[in-house]
C-alpha cells in the first residue's frame, strides 16, 4: 500500500493534486492495477526519464512521473510547461516503454476520464488505448466508473480521441519543441 506521504514524492515541494490524492485512497482500497488495466498510481524516483530519455536537470525538474500505464514499463507523467502551481492543471505525458512521448490528457481530470476506457494504452507512431471486446474488464472498472462519478462528476469516455485528440491539439507541438532541446524528436 503505497501512502500519501510516499506518493507525494513525486511533486517534490507541491502539494499532491487533490485528485490523486482521492484516487490514491480508491486504489489502496481496490489494489494497483485493479480498476484500470496497467494502470497504477506509484512512487517514481525518475529513473526512467534519466536512463531513457535525458538526465539534464531543466528536462527532469519539469516532468512529474507519477503513475504506471502499462505492465510493460510505459508511465504517465504532469510536464511543467509554465509556471502554473496548480498542478492539477498541468498536461499529462505518456512514455511508451518502447520509446514515443505524447500529450494524452489536458489535465489529470482527462486522465481520469481516460481510465474509465479500461486498456493499457500502446505507443509507437502515436497512442492506442485499443480494448479487445472479448478482454474481461478489471476487477473494479465499474466501481472506478461510478467513483468518478461521484467524486468528481466525471463521465466515462467511449473513445480515447476524445480526451486525446484535445489535449495533443492545444500541448504536443509545445511538448514536441521543448523536449527536442533534450533529445532528438
Amino acid at each position: 500500500m503505497l501512502t500519501l506521504q510516499e506518493f507525494s514524492q513525486n511533486f517534490g515541494t507541491s502539494p499532491v493534486p487533490q485528485a490523486l490524492a482521492l484516487l490514491l485512497e480508491f486504489q489502496n482500497e481496490t489494489g494497483f492495477e485493479y480498476y484500470s488495466d496497467g494502470f497504477g498510481l506509484l512512487r517514481d524516483d525518475k529513473s526512467g526519464l534519466l536512463h531513457g530519455w535525458s538526465a539534464a536537470p531543466a528536462f527532469l525538474d519539469k516532468l512529474m512521473p507519477f503513475a504506471q500505464a502499462n505492465g510493460s514499463g510505459s508511465f504517465y507523467a504532469l510536464w511543467q510547461h509554465d509556471a502554473a502551481t496548480d498542478l492539477a492543471a498541468l498536461p499529462v505525458v505518456l512514455f511508451g516503454d518502447e520509446g514515443g512521448e505524447y500529450v494524452v490528457a489536458e489535465n489529470i481530470a482527462g486522465l481520469l476520464q481516460l481510465l474509465t476506457i479500461d486498456a493499457e494504452p500502446m505507443v509507437y507512431d502515436g497512442v492506442d488505448f485499443y480494448k479487445d471486446p472479448e478482454q474481461d474488464p478489471s476487477d473494479y472498472a465499474e466501481e472506478y466508473k461510478t467513483w468518478l462519478m461521484e467524486q468528481f462528476k466525471l463521465a466515462p469516455v467511449e473513445e480515447a480521441e476524445e480526451i486525446i485528440t484535445p489535449a495533443q491539439q492545444k500541448y504536443q507541438a509545445a511538448f514536441d519543441e521543448w523536449k527536442g532541446a533534450f533529445f532528438g524528436n
